[in-house]
């Protein structure tokens, strides 16, 4: 038994044991549950790989998601197998999401981006923070991901709830106690609240930051259209160094990360963001995974002694997202501290 718990004496009745939630978080549900940084060494994570639901004869119209070509099925899959095993050859513990196939919810016959398993929820010290997707084709996603990781052990902190709306592409961490959350067609002021309350009274985190995104109204095709997380256009490569592409957030957010944060900033141009290029991974503090062909971002970080994995989602990211969207962390280590 941990030194923590409460020690039966023969003949005596027993008293509460004097610990904090979570004190005993792994003597209770055996792993040390929390992803609460970006750049923190990834130990665990979850993914899903493709099934049914990524074929074109089982969604034949996608228009109303500004998809003029369907993903080759079968190059699809090969370059997601390929992002997982590099996952692993860098020793992150992988888990599966194993959702039914085709995966679907009431309002689609199947949700072609149920690979990104960064949305559903988020995993924060103490447990997970199931959210609410917003948009019908991924409703259900957070059924199956609440499910899965219960499923796996962890504790779930919170559910979002009433007309709140919530999704894991929304938040990006400057470090433990700092986080980022995107308010877009995807998040709302309701699912934010939420979330952040356990987030401060749980989990420790000190300062919230709401950051707008545009979105759209009726058109959606490029450039037109806004952005559905925050992840697309921002991601951190260590807890002093970014990439953003400032047309997709206000200018008061870029000041409060050089000026106040201290956080040098590297520009991704709107081609390469198109490429989701700033939807990075990172695999500990200046290791990163980004998709291939974005080339000015990915000599920027050299240049800052970023060592940069290049793979390739060109098929995976006709449906939007990359490497940070494909990869649900479940454990992390918290990683360095702003100053």
């Amino acid at each position: 038994m941990s030194s923590i718990s409460s020690k039966l004496e023969k003949g005596k009745p027993p008293h509460p044991v004097r610990a904090s939630y979570l004190e005993e978080l792994k003597l209770l549900w055996d792993e040390e549950w929390g992803a609460q940084s970006e750049v923190g060494k990834l130990r665990v994570a979850m993914v899903h790989k493709h099934g049914d639901e990524f074929r074109p004869d089982i969604i034949e119209d996608l228009a109303w998601y500004g998809v003029s070509e369907f993903p080759k099925y079968q190059k699809a899959v090969e370059q997601h197998d390929h992002f997982v095993d590099v996952l692993k050859q860098e020793g992150v513990k992988v888990h599966y999401l194993n959702p039914p196939s085709p995966a679907h919810g009431p309002y689609s016959p199947a949700n072609p981006r149920i690979w990104a398993t960064r949305d559903p929820g988020v995993v924060v010290k103490g447990g997970a923070i199931i959210g609410r997707m917003a948009l019908p084709w991924r409703k259900k996603d957070e059924v199956f991901w609440s499910r899965r990781v219960v499923d796996l052990g962890c504790p779930i902190l919170r559910t979002v709830t009433g007309h709140g709306t919530f999704e894991g592409g929304n938040v990006v961490w400057l470090d433990p106690e700092h986080v980022c959350i995107g308010q877009s067609i995807r998040t709302n002021a309701e699912g934010i609240a939420q979330v952040s309350s356990i987030m401060q009274e749980v989990a420790g985190v000190k300062e919230i930051r709401v950051v707008p995104i545009p979105g759209y109204l009726e058109n959606i095709q490029w450039p037109a259209g806004g952005y559905a997380h925050l992840d697309v256009v921002f991601g951190m490569a260590d807890t002093n160094l970014g990439v953003i592409y400032p047309p997709g957030v206000p200018f008061d957010f870029i000041e409060y990360l050089k000026y106040e944060k201290k956080i040098q900033l590297i520009e991704a141009p709107p081609e390469e963001v198109r490429n989701e290029g700033c939807n990075i991974v990172a695999l500990k503090p200046r290791k990163i995974i980004i998709n291939d062909n974005n080339n000015k971002i990915r000599k920027g970080l050299e240049r800052e002694g970023v060592d940069v994995i290049p793979v390739d989602f060109s098929e995976v990211c006709k449906f939007g997202g990359a490497g940070h969207c494909a990869t649900g962390p479940l454990v992390r280590d918290s990683g360095p501290e702003l100053p």
